[in-house]
């Protein structure tokens, strides 16, 4: 499952990658005010942060037994990282909508995958 979890998590990474290149393309032109480039830095900052700790939270649900057929492995820190990827998840939406460009398309399509990616993850397990 580690190796499965890695390829599925290429797609929200490239799309994230995209945005960064979108992002620091965009940055060469004045046009935006520096609040809204602050935006954009701090959505793409807390992207990130949310893909690496949903890695995080797999391979710590995985190393703990993980729950195939919905009973609770054993404590570790996959408890506390999923509620936390969650939240960067929503804030990183939230905040994109203040910033300003096409890359935020690249981080609404982000957001839909990772959460794809995660129920796609989930239901290979169970198999």
């Amino acid at each position: 499952m580690f190796i499965v979890t890695m390829v599925l998590f290429l797609l929200p990474c490239s799309l994230l990658w995209a945005a960064w290149r979108r992002s620091i393309r965009n940055a060469r032109e004045p046009a935006a005010p520096s609040w809204r480039a602050y935006c954009g830095k701090a959505t793409l900052i807390l992207a990130a942060f949310s893909t690496l700790l949903e890695l995080v939270f797999f391979y710590s649900w995985f190393h703990n037994g993980g729950s195939p057929h919905g009973l609770m492995p054993s404590s570790g820190i996959w408890k506390i990282v999923g509620r936390i990827s969650f939240w960067f998840l929503v804030a990183s939406v939230v905040v994109s909508a203040f910033g300003k460009g096409r890359w935020r398309l690249l981080i609404f399509a982000w957001a839909a995958s990772l959460v794809l990616v995660e129920y796609a993850t989930l239901m290979l397990e169970m198999d």
